[in-house]
């Protein structure tokens, strides 16, 4: 089989899928605006999180007004006069009542379950960047333990392997932890990645299995011939050509859609991490469930991120925000306070309104496909991506499991 198949984006979800296109016989470009660093799959917090819930939850839904007008907030919506965002905002409250958290929730699970089983061979293949110890998420209130208690029932009856943990418990195995920590949730599944270093290995694998990576490759236009594709023009002028499109570039996948006659509503919510060095950092990587951090070492330092922040797609750097992680760990992690800071990071993660990723072939389109809309899920789910949207350019329908992730809920 010598179809060739162009992937627009060399991210996560791109390189996996890109591979698992090899295997299956294509021949496979993937182009990328960037130079595969300081992305979204590169500067995330390194946790993957099978189990994780979806962003829409009847709790944001109670919290939405505040989270607007408050900076501080893990979760800060700007006002600003956008339609689009405007109409973002009522699907995304939608999306937050009981019944579709329930489905979105159920279908989130099952995908994770599938990129979990996929990550074993990923594990052995590349150890330096993947760690299978999992993870905890750390509580400092009542209200944060009775959230942790709630999510151990939802995991537990989804299959995941989790345990309750007090906060003596927790600080017998580190006594990096603070006195006002009063419990946690060990997450057995989770692994911990260096994420830049996963990406580099996949690039590198993507090639010597016989992929082209083509960098610092701004694509201006898809080019198609009614109901089907034809080319991708690059913003030098320069014309590629192709049997299949799948478009893999997260927020700015949306622009690209438009050229296939469909439109996909994400926001872009910014993320930031900071890179700090501590005499004696945490022994496991953790989340902090009021603050919405995550802490994750990273050999002699250690990776704090976080923060949602929708103001559109821009990489402006707001103190106030990056301010926000080290100061909201130090309550549960003192050490914090006398860490020395190193680098610093924002990038933008591509929000979907209802939760859910964007899988599948585009409508009334013969050879074009997306896979989008992970959210801070993108490293999670990537293996099981690879997998859903393959069969998908092998002719085959998404599981009835995945249906509700199909592009067509948005035509």
């Amino acid at each position: 089989m010598n179809e060739h198949v162009i992937i627009i984006g060399g991210g996560i979800i791109g390189l996996l899928s890109g591979r698992e296109l090899l295997a299956r016989g294509r021949a496979v470009t993937i182009i990328d605006r960037g130079d595969l660093r300081n992305s979204a799959s590169t500067g995330n917090a390194g946790v993957i999180s099978p189990g994780h819930a979806p962003i829409p939850t009847p709790e944001v839904a109670a919290k939405a007004i505040r989270m607007m007008i408050d900076p501080r907030s893990p979760l800060y919506i700007p006002p600003r006069p956008s339609l689009s965002l405007l109409r973002w905002l009522l699907s995304f409250r939608r999306a937050c009542r009981p019944a579709h958290f329930k489905m979105s929730s159920e279908v989130l699970d099952r995908f994770s379950k599938l990129s979990r089983e996929r990550f074993e061979p990923l594990i052995d293949e590349c150890p330096e960047a993947l760690q299978p110890t999992g993870f905890a998420d750390i509580a400092l209130t009542q209200q944060g333990r009775e959230h942790l208690d709630h999510e151990a029932e939802r995991l537990a009856k989804s299959g995941f392997n989790v345990e309750l943990r007090t906060g003596d418990q927790l600080r017998r195995d580190d006594d990096s932890w603070s006195d006002d920590v009063i419990g946690g949730l060990v997450q057995h599944d989770g692994i911990v990645a260096r994420p830049d270093e996963l990406l580099v290995h996949l690039a590198r694998r993507f090639e010597a299995e016989g992929g082209t990576l083509r960098t610092n490759a701004t694509v201006e236009t898809v080019h198609r011939d009614n109901r089907r594709f034809e080319s991708i023009e690059l913003v030098d002028g320069e014309r590629i050509g192709g049997d299949t499109l799948l478009v893999t570039a997260g927020i700015w996948s949306s622009e690209l859609a438009r050229d296939l006659d469909i439109r996909i509503p994400m926001q872009a919510a910014k993320g930031y991490h900071l890179m700090i060095e501590m005499d004696t950092p945490p022994k496991m990587a953790s989340v902090l469930s009021e603050a919405c951090i995550v802490v994750n070492p990273m050999g002699k330092q250690v990776r704090l991120a976080g923060t949602l922040e929708l103001s559109g797609i821009n990489d402006r750097m707001v103190q106030r925000r990056l301010d926000m992680l080290p100061k909201a760990t130090s309550r549960y992690l003192p050490g914090v306070r006398d860490a020395s800071h190193h680098s610093t990071w924002n990038g933008l993660r591509p929000c979907t309104a209802d939760g859910l990723p964007v899988i599948g072939p585009v409508p009334q389109m013969d050879n074009a496909y997306l896979a989008t809309g992970h959210a801070m899920m993108g490293v999670t789910l990537g293996p099981g991506t690879s997998q859903l949207i393959a069969d998908c350019i092998d002719g085959e329908m998404l599981p009835d499991w995945a249906q509700p992730m199909h592009v067509e809920r948005f035509h």
